[in-house]
């Protein structure tokens, strides 16, 4: 992506992308019906825009902030099906039957093992990897890159954003921890994007493969990881 990417280019592309999905109207008509609501999109669809993919994801990730998130949920809760996702944040189907869906995290209340969050920034420092670690402010064309997350993507470099997640269960009872979940979660997305780990971020994978343990586990909480996750460090390494 040229260094001279505007802002205003990206947030014009995500904008006409949301709009021209009918069955997105009522979550995109949230930022006019409340004044006091702040929206960001983060995740797959806007990696995609930031380098120009035309794919339509499956699913979309929100985060809303600001003083009407409540009123904006239970307005939401009018259209489709508003229901917790696999660690209980809201996340809406629009279209009954469909497998298509939003999730739509409050910032206050986004919970990665580690502290509370404040703002969207706080957020983003407590992703997975940098090149997900994006976010686009829906109301004003900015975005939020706080770890260069931009760069890494524009070079298909897989850097994780931080290894300090608790040995806890991600849920109470769960056989899934927060390492385990970023361990799986790193090796799935280098898969599924073609990307390069960067030697930091290898050397943390590399010492914790005992983590491979609890693949199924992540696969019964999360998603079905890529096929070829699970051996890509060898496969890393060979190269």
């Amino acid at each position: 992506m040229p260094s001279t990417y505007k802002h205003a280019e990206v947030h014009k592309k995500v904008m006409l992308m949301l709009r021209s999905a009918p069955a997105l109207e009522p979550l995109t008509a949230l930022i006019g019906i409340f004044p006091r609501l702040d929206m960001y999109l983060a995740g797959g669809a806007l990696r995609d825009a930031l380098v120009g993919r035309s794919e339509h994801s499956k699913d979309l990730d929100f985060f809303l902030a600001g003083q009407d998130v409540d009123s904006a949920l239970a307005h939401l809760k009018g259209f489709g099906k508003l229901t917790p996702g696999p660690l209980g944040s809201p996340r809406w189907f629009p279209e009954p039957g469909s497998d298509f869906y939003c999730d739509v995290i409050p910032v206050t209340r986004f919970y990665n093992g580690l502290w509370r969050c404040r703002d969207i920034v706080d957020v983003l420092n407590q992703f997975d990897f940098t090149a997900n670690a994006v976010a686009l402010d829906l109301r004003s064309p900015r975005l939020h890159n706080p770890q260069n997350g931009i760069r890494d993507l524009t070079g298909r470099i897989m850097r994780a954003v931080r290894f300090d997640y608790p040995e806890k269960p991600v849920l109470p009872g769960a056989a899934l921890s927060w390492p385990a979940m970023l361990w799986c979660r790193i090796l799935h997305y280098t898969a599924a994007l073609d990307f390069k780990i960067e030697p930091v971020t290898m050397a943390w994978l590399e010492g914790n493969r005992r983590f491979a343990a609890q693949a199924r586990a992540f696969e019964k909480t999360i998603f079905p990881l890529h096929p070829q996750a699970l051996s890509l460090l060898n496969m890393q390494n060979d190269g």
